[in-house]
């Protein structure tokens, strides 16, 4: 999945005492077979990381958190103004909490767990109507064909990010969070812990897009 290229196609941080506590707390209250003797600093450390990655929005550091290390398409930035003003609202509204409590299975340890996102689906939705009024605003305006089209008679670049980037302001203005529920297993291979994840956490990382 590149997150950062289906962000280009649709054009805080939570405090580290609180993270560490509600990881070791999720974790201290397993009570499902088989049970475990000692907690796993190294299960308590991998959910760590990976929570506040995903507050941060650092993918790079949730790849490396993740079994397999998938490539979530980091090193692809977006240049455009619409395109930050969207990856900046999503980087400020993503989290990840842990809920309830975890419990032991055959392959390491199960958590249930709350992505936080904008929805960013539905912004682009947004996006989309209100770009479309604005252009067709900005036509029935226009005195001169100079004003619309280039020399290749396509809509001018500067007047497609203007537009663009004025519908997206609306959009996020009236953007909204959304909350997911995922489920993850803390494993252990070769002493090192990883968070194994599936296509609904994948998918909850990127507000909810494919």
């Amino acid at each position: 999945m590149k997150i950062a290229r289906i962000f280009s196609a649709v054009v805080g941080v939570l405090g580290a005492a609180v993270m560490v506590f509600s990881v070791i707390l999720c974790l201290c209250s397993l009570d499902a077979e088989p049970k475990l003797k000692e907690l796993p600093e190294g299960a308590v450390a991998c959910a760590q990381e990976l929570q506040q990655a995903v507050a941060k929005a650092d993918f790079e550091a949730i790849s490396r958190c993740l079994y397999g290390h998938p490539n979530l398409g980091a090193e692809e930035k977006m240049t455009d103004a619409a395109g930050k003003a969207l990856w900046e609202a999503f980087e400020d509204s993503l989290s990840l909490t842990y809920e309830g409590s975890c419990y032991a299975t055959n392959s390491g340890i199960g958590c249930n767990a709350v992505v936080t996102s904008l929805d960013v689906a539905s912004v682009a939705q947004s996006l989309s109507g209100h770009a479309h009024a604005l252009m067709t605003q900005r036509v029935a305006q226009a005195e001169e064909m100079e004003e619309l089209y280039d020399e290749n008679n396509n809509f001018r670049t500067d007047l497609v990010e203007e537009v663009l980037q004025q519908a997206m302001g609306k959009a996020l203005k009236n953007g909204e969070t959304v909350k997911r529920n995922v489920a993850l297993t803390l494993a252990c291979e070769d002493g090192q812990w990883y968070a194994v994840t599936d296509e609904a956490f994948l998918q909850a990382i990127a507000g909810g897009l494919k």
